[in-house]
């Protein structure tokens, strides 16, 4: 059984419609990217998913439950969590405080020190800045509280949008890395919507690429890095 199934998703802004008849889904633990240019769709999808743009029409089922038109706090608490594209930590609080504001809710408090070990463990720069304003660290080690505290919500698919946006080549390299092994070691299904091909490409192990809302290529990513192939998709 897929853990995330779209079928027929349709949606948009006031009289914009951006998704058209998607459908795709991810099976549990796998590593799907989302690729397209900029306006295909890709945020739109992932909001969708979540709850937080309501679908026109077609279904959202994730894990067997029907997700059409809940709220996305319900849609969390299900097993999903969004690291958006603009900032996504207090700047006003804490490292620690960011981590302990989602993993001590009381629906979170079991296994809230296991989370923070594991967050620790994948990005050490927050346990050493535990008691650093969020606000006054990079741009970099924001992206990467912000998937710490993703993680805190233990979910069973994280979704990441545009997680490379506005960092460096060797900062995407490591938050590449650390949403892999996420994938590998700790079996969390991703759903990855990238601008950066080669970024999404080399971190997959299924790619779909979208074009004007609608999704024109899903399959494995390999053949996608033949610049030739790739361009008959955008």
């Amino acid at each position: 059984m897929a853990l995330l199934e779209v079928a027929g998703l349709s949606a948009g802004y006031l009289k914009l419609t951006v998704l058209r008849d998607v459908s795709f889904s991810v099976a549990p633990g796998e590593f799907v990217s989302i690729i397209g240019h900029n306006g295909a769709g890709k945020t739109t999808l992932a909001r969708s998913i979540l709850g937080v743009v309501p679908p026109r029409a077609g279904r959202v089922r994730f894990a067997g439950t029907d997700l059409t038109g809940r709220p996305p706090s319900a849609n969390v608490a299900q097993g999903i969590a969004l690291v958006p594209q603009e900032r996504a930590v207090f700047p006003n609080l804490t490292v620690t405080d960011n981590l302990e504001l989602v993993g001590t809710r009381k629906a979170l408090h079991a296994g809230y020190a296991e989370r923070l070990a594991q967050v620790h463990e994948l990005f050490p720069v927050l346990k050493e800045r535990s008691r650093q304003l969020a606000g006054t660290m990079s741009g970099g080690e924001q992206r990467m509280l912000a998937v710490g505290i993703a993680l805190m919500q233990a979910p069973r698919l994280l979704m990441l949008d545009e997680p490379s946006l506005g960092l460096a080549p060797v900062l995407v390299q490591q938050v590449m890395e650390r949403v892999g092994q996420i994938n590998r070691l700790r079996g969390v299904a991703i759903l990855l919507i990238e601008q950066n091909v080669r970024a999404a490409l080399n971190a997959c192990t299924r790619a779909c690429v979208m074009k004007l809302g609608r999704i024109v290529y899903d399959g494995a990513p390999a053949p996608l890095h033949d610049r030739a192939e790739l361009l008959k998709y955008f």
